[in-house]
């Protein structure tokens, strides 16, 4: 009996440990604006919901065309199709290397080959915007539930 419990108690830390590697991770804020900085010169306001997709690979942000490519193989959702269109935005301002980012956010992990940037809005927000897009609240949690599943990429959500 012993025993039994002993793999039973090593399976659930185990499925727990690997559940948590895939988990989106809220960077707040303030950093994310670091992280805005350190990948762009540009003074423009960024929209969002955004997303952002970095090969850490080739060191290289995705353009719009090709993030959302990427995505598209991730989903298959009827509204996937319609979020990754809708808020994957362009890149072609940002620029920087592994280096840099660990550097300037050591928070950041750049151990799988890509890492997305999930620029999304707080929960109280979703529900004011609620009038303009129906289907916004969907398309967040289908976006969260997406990320936090992938083994190939590391996933951060601003809230």
């Amino acid at each position: 009996m012993k025993t039994i419990i002993t793999i039973f108690t090593f399976i659930l830390f185990f499925a727990n440990v690997q559940a948590s590697e895939n988990q989106l991770t809220a960077i707040g804020n303030g950093v994310k604006s670091k992280l805005m900085k350190t990948i762009s010169t540009s003074t423009d306001k960024h929209k969002f919901p955004a997303i952002y997709v970095y090969d850490t690979q080739k060191q290289t942000f995705l353009s719009k065309q090709n993030a959302e490519a990427y995505l598209l193989t991730l989903g298959d959702k009827a509204i996937w199709s319609k979020l990754t269109s809708q808020w994957t935005k362009d890149t072609s301002q940002f620029s920087t290397t592994n280096e840099t980012l660990a550097k300037a956010l050591p928070m950041l992990k750049l151990d799988r080959e890509f890492l997305i940037l999930y620029d999304n809005l707080p929960t109280p927000m979703l529900e004011q915007f609620k009038a303009m897009d129906p289907e916004l609240i969907l398309k967040d949690s289908t976006l969260k539930s997406v990320l936090s599943s992938l083994d190939s990429s590391r996933s951060y959500t601003t809230y």
